[in-house]
């Protein structure tokens, strides 16, 4: 297992290896509190919401679950849901400002916003307080005792001269007496277009605007522009774009998307969301990611410091006896956060045996518009899966996963399952989102009546049984059934095997890289998972126990 460390030439570093949170990690932002570094990225129709990463060097980072684990996204769209979250801290308490976001395909935007705070990262965390409607990517920004909040615009009016992104508005905001004062619109963006996901800091008296422009597709870029005055008027940097993968080739495309760092020695990173596209494909079948740059100020105006802006996939860290330093002078917590299979230094393979207890939410496992225990119950048998919706519903789906984080893995699981009808069905799923799909599943076939295995693919909602018929049938006295899959790129073939047995093929090799942003119809703003289901579209009264989990990558790290 690889570890996600490098060596560099500079004595006392050691090096960033990008992306640094891998596959389905959008719309990061970095926070720094506690001599520690925080990085928060978007789940949209999954939870819990807003994925939590911790690390001390900005190069090893270890999950810390969730932090919205109550939410209810029953009805939500494929790819809203919860959008873009700002973690920010002032004065000993963390602030998490995030998008409930309740349409996508339509030409208005309901959206909501809330608030949550909480004196520690670990919670407990308020009760979402709500801020405003206007627009979606709010950030806040704290000055004196007095909170701001930022966001882009929506003007859904379709009248000549008006655009939809109706540039940055900044309002006061009073966490008991909600938006006071005046909203001002007072950045229109610098003409690259779509301004959105912004974050405001202050650096030696200016106000710095740093906010996601282009679109989240090929043209993403990040702008920064600076004022003497928080109200503005603000000028766009000379060095515009900061960032972006259009001008010059980079494996790390769709660059944009981010906010600063400082560490507690003066050195500055800049986070960012970016994509890797299957060799010779435009697809993303990890989704957007999460990257790190080094930034350095030339004149008042942050430039990134390879001199130019495009991003780099290897990146100096920071000095590592600083932060060492700076940990210690921190009171260490009452609980450190345990070592699980979801840490992020601990290499890319991951195994659990549900008999053996496991938590779900800390070793990144996501549950599909509801809350991981109203659908997955774990026993000492192993993890109980109720029977419900099929795999195209948005409502009631027992359905959990864990993202793809590599071109070339394999993963599997053992389950037990007694279905009577043919409506009734559990097994392995490689899932982007409703539209998009391949299922291997034990089944119920009624003509012969007995169970069996199969697959289905769904492709923008053209479906296909690849066996067309011609299923594995399994022995009247199966105890158990081992599913797998291989994925080679684009390349993915099934595997199963009854009890013990060896696993062995089943159906034809099928197309991985419509699991991608680039092939599911309409707006695809998530990525590839790998998870369990059950499905029970008759009775509703079976269920599947999954004893094991496992997922390994099976190449080098690009």
């Amino acid at each position: 297992m690889r570890e996600n460390r490098i060596q560099t030439g500079a004595p006392g570093r050691i090096g960033i290896h990008n992306p640094v949170l891998r596959g389905f990690h959008p719309d990061p932002c970095i926070c720094r509190a506690g001599g520690r570094f925080y990085l928060i990225t978007s789940t949209f129709e999954w939870l819990p919401g807003v994925s939590l990463y911790e690390s001390e060097d900005l190069v090893n980072w270890t999950s810390r679950g969730g932090i919205l684990d109550n939410l209810d996204l029953r009805g939500i769209p494929d790819s809203a849901g919860i959008w873009a979250p700002a973690l920010s801290y002032d004065n000993g308490l963390f602030y998490l400002i995030y998008t409930v976001s309740r349409q996508i395909d339509g030409y208005f935007k309901d959206v909501e916003n809330y608030v949550v705070t909480s004196p520690s990262i670990d919670g407990p965390w308020s009760a979402p307080v709500f801020v405003n409607a206007s627009g979606f990517d709010p950030s806040m920004f704290h000055e004196e005792g007095r909170h701001y909040v930022i966001n882009p615009q929506w003007d859904a009016r379709p009248l000549p001269g008006h655009q939809k992104f109706n540039g940055l508005v900044l309002q006061e905001f009073d966490m008991e007496k909600g938006m006071k004062g005046q909203s001002k619109v007072i950045f229109e963006g610098s003409g690259t277009g779509g301004t959105e996901g912004p974050h405001l800091m202050k650096r030696d008296g200016f106000y710095y605007m740093i906010a996601a422009e282009g679109g989240t597709g090929r043209h993403h870029s990040i702008c920064v522009a600076r004022s003497a005055d928080i109200w503005g008027p603000y000028e766009v940097s000379p060095y515009h774009p900061l960032i972006t993968a259009w001008e010059k080739d980079t494996v790390l495309k769709k660059s944009g998307h981010g906010n600063f760092v400082e560490t507690g020695q003066g050195e500055w990173y800049m986070t960012h969301l970016c994509a890797r596209y299957l060799e010779g494909k435009e697809a993303c079948v990890l989704g957007r990611e999460t990257a790190l740059q080094k930034i350095e100020w030339i004149d008042g105006w942050p430039r990134m410091v390879q001199g130019n802006s495009t991003p780099l996939v290897e990146v100096e860290a920071p000095k590592v006896e600083a932060l060492k330093v700076e940990a210690l002078k921190v009171e260490a917590p009452e609980e450190a956060p345990k070592e699980t299979a979801g840490s992020r230094n601990k290499g890319r393979e991951y195994r659990t045996d549900f008999r053996r207890g496991t938590c779900l939410e800390q070793e990144e496992w996501l549950s599909l518009r509801r809350p991981m225990g109203d659908k997955a119950e774990l026993t000492e048998q192993g993890l109980l899966l109720k029977g419900n919706d099929s795999l195209t519903s948005l409502f009631e789906q027992s359905l959990v996963a864990r993202r793809w984080e590599s071109f070339c893995f394999k993963a599997g699981t053992v389950l037990k399952f007694r279905p009577y009808h043919y409506a009734q069905t559990a097994g392995l799923v490689c899932y982007y989102n409703t539209k998009v799909c391949h299922y291997l599943y034990v089944g119920y076939d009624e003509v012969k009546q007995l169970p069996m295995v199969s697959i289905l693919t769904n492709d923008n909602y053209e479906f296909c049984e690849p066996l067309r018929g011609q299923y594995a049938y399994l022995p009247v006295h199966t105890e158990s059934v081992r599913l797998e899959v291989h994925v080679d790129r684009e390349q993915m073939q099934f595997y199963y095997a009854v009890d013990n047995g060896l696993p062995e093929k089943i159906g034809p090799v099928l197309d991985a890289s419509i699991l991608s942003d680039e092939h599911a119809a309409g707006w695809a703003y998530t990525g590839a998972v790998v998870g369990i289901t059950a499905v029970d579209n008759f009775n509703k009264d079976t269920a599947a126990l999954f004893t094991e989990f496992y997922q390994a990558d099976q190449e080098a790290e690009q």
